[in-house]
């Protein structure tokens, strides 16, 4: 690791020294600075949402992007930050292990690494098929754009959610340039990136840059009962990972050009995997109280599981280290070429993924639950695309193609298996479940999209997308338990079962039909329908009924109405839509008898965003967003039965179990499901805000900024469990910076969560087993300084 910390600093240095070498190139370059305005004007930028390069005001789709320069001005270093400057965007997460986004309520909190989200994520133009990928650094960024609501026409299934695309900065800048950036930060935390880029040839050019971070965690280790039960010395939250990408562009002569990328990242030995134990109210059977649907619904807060005394949410009380260690390498190719009356697009990716995780699952010092993973992800994809302009007429066709190799291990041990071994005869001595898969999936679409001027005014947008599905597992699970072991299952029992079961072979289609109406040039006007798709997966557990080891794909069709508005010079821009979603199909998510499962179900949701970007004086911005939501699961399935070992001898037996005499608990829940739930994170109303002014001085420009969000009362499970409810939080951000005359250096202090609020970013409700839960970050400062040339 060291000897990468030392090639990135060498890359970095030496671009830094590039700068100096290039000074008098540099000041003619950057002489003066816009002296009119900010140069960090947000919701004025060319995104490319309908894969053609347009105004963000005139694309008819709720959309958020935000530019390299904006990104930095907010303090965005990692993917996942994002998410407090985009209406209706959340993150779940409690590990850079899965990565869960969640747009207007849509996602999939399933943590088992063969599944994909309804929340695309793509990543210069090209699809990330696995949640272990999408969490890392961000970095050289040219563009952040996120658009809500199905995006199936263009961007294909899995996107039904809406769509996150990171466009890193591409080697189009044939003048050599780049910057160089350092930081430090609370808990430890230091960051080096940098970039350069420039012309090699003529028609030839490249761009290599790269970021390394560190970090201490900020969940500390601490006995839950010292002498008897002590810490693992484990700090979990840190950082210890860096990434490398290069690129090279190349001019085919007038027509086309060739863009050729390679991107290396890894985390390594990241301290992660831990919990606290969340909102139990302890009973005198060292199991937490449940509701009749077997939800542990506490709503105390952390508390320490051995003592039941308060605890803080930066505490952890885990016996067994967690850990995550994760290679990816991506190559890639871009062709774009005019062919006279078209333009052709190529794009061609190759994705290679391998992770090892292991996690302490019960938050506790007992040996309640250990879980860990393996898996080594391969992904192909191939875009072609053809586009065109004619008098009132813009098109473009395409066909994709997706081949998704998964091969994983998962190892449970403790409680959830306790089950398993009890059933087959074992005596549930260190039970363990070892499950071992290997899945395939392909998919292949043809997809088009038109728009035609039915007058000056108004325009026509029609589209659709034909997607063909194929997967097939190969899985093995099985049981030890006092140094036996015995075969639970495989994809064969069930195949003898219901035949064809272990296959998926779906064919399904995604349509999009949008009226825009523009009185000016600067309204917009649009009503739109949209369809989108998600393809149908497995549940890759032993004790899942058959009927349940396959669940069906998801279709969302989403009307919206929508306006974009500007005043004539730019200083008032608004942005609104109204949507209601009709959700059949839904793949709700819950720990079901101690398995992660995923059951269909019928939602509705309806919602209104509003986005304001203001500048009511010179140097001075304002961002403004707000949602209002409200959501309905028909029925989401929880605990039906269960089987508990006996923690304290002698005590009345958990509400709804019997003792069997054998030293476990035989439980049935009454209920075994929720109807009428809300979507997860999804709460009923949210802000988020940007208040940003700049002042141009002799010395320089000195920029304040003060931003964050707030959301109303959420649940972060869509089974609603009362512990999972988070109550409303504000998190709020503060930064100022100095930038020198030429633009050339910068130094910026800031804090992140200033008000040091306590919040949750993820938790698990396990019924009798209580919640394990993530806190989000305490109020951090850092200082961070960059050259630019």
């Amino acid at each position: 690791m060291e000897s990468r910390w030392k090639l990135t600093t060498a890359v970095v240095l030496a671009a830094t020294a590039a700068t100096f070498a290039n000074d008098a190139a540099a000041q003619d370059a950057k002489q003066e600075r816009a002296s009119a305005d900010s140069p960090v004007v947000f919701g004025d930028i060319v995104v490319t949402a309908t894969k053609r390069s347009e105004n963000v005001g005139r694309v008819p789709i709720a959309i958020s992007a935000f530019s390299g320069d904006q990104l930095k001005a907010l303090g965005i270093t990692e993917t996942t930050q994002i998410t407090q400057h985009v209406p209706g965007l959340q993150l779940n997460a409690w590990s850079p292990n899965v990565t869960i986004f969640n747009l207007r309520g849509v996602s999939q909190n399933n943590f088992t690494d063969y599944l994909e989200s309804p929340v695309a994520v793509y990543i210069d133009d090209a699809y990330m098929g696995s949640i272990n990928g999408v969490s890392g650094q961000l970095f050289d960024v040219q563009r952040v754009e996120v658009l809500r609501g199905p995006q199936g026409t263009l961007f294909g299934r899995n996107a039904t959610g809406g769509l996150i695309h990171y466009l890193s900065t591409d080697a189009s800048n044939a003048t050599f340039n780049g910057y160089a950036t350092a930081g430090y930060e609370r808990f430890n935390r230091r960051m080096l990136e940098g970039a350069a880029g420039g012309s090699i040839a003529e028609g030839l050019r490249f761009r290599v840059a790269g970021r390394i971070a560190r970090a201490d965690g900020y969940v500390k280790p601490q006995a839950a009962l010292p002498g008897v039960f002590e810490s693992n010395g484990q700090a979990l939250g840190g950082e210890n990972g860096w990434a490398l990408r290069g690129t090279i562009q190349a001019d085919l002569g007038e027509r086309g050009t060739l863009d050729l990328w390679y991107k290396h990242s890894e985390d390594n030995g990241v301290a992660t995997g831990g919990y606290v134990f969340d909102n139990c109210d302890l009973t005198a059977s060292g199991y937490c109280a449940t509701d009749a649907a077997g939800l542990s619904n506490g709503t105390g807060g952390v508390i320490n599981a051995i003592t039941g005394e308060k605890a803080s949410p930066y505490a952890n009380f885990s016996n067994l280290r967690g850990s995550l260690d994760r290679d990816i390498d991506v190559a890639q190719a871009k062709l774009l070429y005019d062919l006279g009356g078209a333009k052709l697009t190529a794009i061609t990716n190759y994705t290679w993924l391998d992770k090892v995780y292991a996690e302490d699952g019960d938050a506790t010092p007992l040996d309640l639950i250990g879980f860990g993973t393996t898996a080594k992800y391969r992904q192909f994809s191939q875009e072609l695309r053809l586009s065109g302009d004619a008098p009132r007429f813009r098109w473009q066709v395409g066909a994709y193609y997706l081949d998704m190799k998964i091969r994983g291990s998962s190892l449970t041990s403790g409680v959830p298996a306790l089950s398993a071994a009890v059933a087959t005869g074992l005596d549930g001595t260190n039970p363990a479940i070892d499950d071992d898969y290997n899945l395939r999936s392909k998919n292949w679409s043809l997809f088009g999209q038109v728009e035609y001027d039915l007058a000056d005014k108004v325009t026509l947008v029609a589209g659709g997308r034909y997607s063909k599905d194929t997967k097939r597992v190969d899985y093995r699970s099985a049981v030890t338990s006092g140094g036996a072991t015995v075969e639970l299952g495989s994809d064969e029992s069930f195949a003898a079962l219901r035949p064809g079961v272990d296959r998926i072979s779906d064919g399904d289609w995604a349509a999009r039909v949008s009226l825009n109406f523009k009185p000016n040039a600067d309204t917009l006007l649009f009503a739109s329908w949209n369809r989108g798709i998600k393809g149908g997966n497995f549940t890759l557990s032993p004790v899942v009924d058959v009927a349940n080891f396959q669940h069906g794909g998801e279709t969302l069709n989403s009307f919206e109405l929508g306006a974009k508005w500007a005043n004539a010079d730019k200083t008032v821009r608004l942005a609104a839509t109204a949507y209601h979603y009709i959700y059949d199909n839904y793949q709700a998510f819950a720990i079901i008898n101690f398995v992660p499962q995923v059951r269909n179900s019928d939602a509705r949701a309806t919602g209104v965003e509003i986005e304001a970007f203001l500048r009511p004086a010179p140097h001075f911005n304002v961002n403004l967003g707000a949602t209002w939501e409200t959501s309905k699961v028909d029925f989401v399935s929880t605990a039906g039965t269960a089987v508990l070992g006996v923690l304290v001898p002698g005590a009345p037996a958990p509400q709804y179990c019997t003792d069997q005499g054998d030293g476990t608990y035989g439980c049935a829940y009454p209920s075994a499901g929720v109807t009428d739930a809300e979507l997860p994170n999804s709460p009923r109303f949210s802000v988020n805000y940007v208040l940003r002014y700049d002042v141009d001085t002799s010395f320089g420009n000195v920029a304040a900024q003060f931003d964050g969000a707030w959301y109303d009362d959420q649940f972060l499970e869509v089974t609603n469990g009362a512990s999972s409810r988070q109550s409303a939080y504000n998190v709020s951000n503060a930064s100022l910076t100095w930038t020198s005359p030429d633009d050339r250096f910068s130094v910026e202090v800031y804090g992140r969560n200033v008000f040091d609020t306590v919040y949750r970013q993820y938790t698990l409700n396990l019924g009798p087993l209580g919640t394990t839960s993530m806190y989000a970050k305490p109020a951090t400062y850092g200082v961070s300084a960059t050259v630019k040339w």
